[in-house]
């Protein structure tokens, strides 16, 4: 999936497609589920960055095999 199809998709469906919950970016992150959940629903731009590019690997992972 190239970059600009995943600016397309929401981080609600780039968290689905990669199979990766809200928590675990939370963990990842060093923040509460929350403050994911308000970023995922477009509430909060904070950590937006981070959640897209951990998807992104993820997602470029799950190609390679």
């Amino acid at each position: 999936m190239s970059e600009s199809q995943t600016e397309e998709l929401t981080l609600r469906d780039m968290l689905a497609k990669a199979g990766i919950t809200q928590k675990k970016i939370a963990e990842k992150a060093k923040v509460s589920p929350a403050a994911v959940s308000l970023i995922v629903a477009g509430k909060s731009k904070r950590i937006e960055e981070l959640i897209r590019a951990e998807v992104e690997k993820a997602l470029a992972k799950g190609q390679e095999a």
